[in-house]
């Protein structure tokens, strides 16, 4: 029988994810972004590690490779994905399922929470993600 998919994000991509537009990336690394987040919301019993450092959604990244100048701020998403794992109680390595993953983050973060923790983040500051965690009016 062969092992599920299991799909390597890291945590701070957690509250990345369910804003994601498709702005911002293209080529290769857009297509990975795309087909990742369209997985996880379609089939949300997907499987998911948590990882340190690059993930899936970053292999194909241009900014990774240092092209174009680096985009991302190592140390910043460092401390970043620390906060979101400590928020999360999340372990590096522990798989859960994205259902379960966004259960965790749906419980704990609002527009505050969201704006104190990603604090400086560039897509935040662009407001491309601005309004993910919203509260719904009952």
């Amino acid at each position: 029988m062969a092992e599920p998919e299991i799909i390597n994000i890291r945590p701070h991509h957690f509250l990345c994810i369910p804003g994601y537009q498709g702005k911002g990336y293209d080529g290769v690394h857009k297509t990975s972004w795309d087909t990742i987040t369209y997985q996880l919301k379609e089939n949300p019993d997907t499987f998911v590690r948590v990882v340190e450092g690059q993930d899936d959604l970053c292999k194909n990244c241009p900014n990774a490779k240092g092209e174009n100048g680096v985009r991302c701020n190592m140390s910043f998403l460092e401390k970043l994905d620390n906060k979101v794992k400590e928020m999360l109680n999340l372990k590096t390595g522990g798989v859960m399922t994205w259902r379960e993953i966004m259960e965790k983050v749906f419980s704990v973060m609002d527009k505050e929470k969201h704006k104190e923790t990603c604090g400086n983040c560039e897509w935040r500051r662009k407001g491309l993600c601005d309004d993910t965690f919203e509260k719904q009016a009952a």
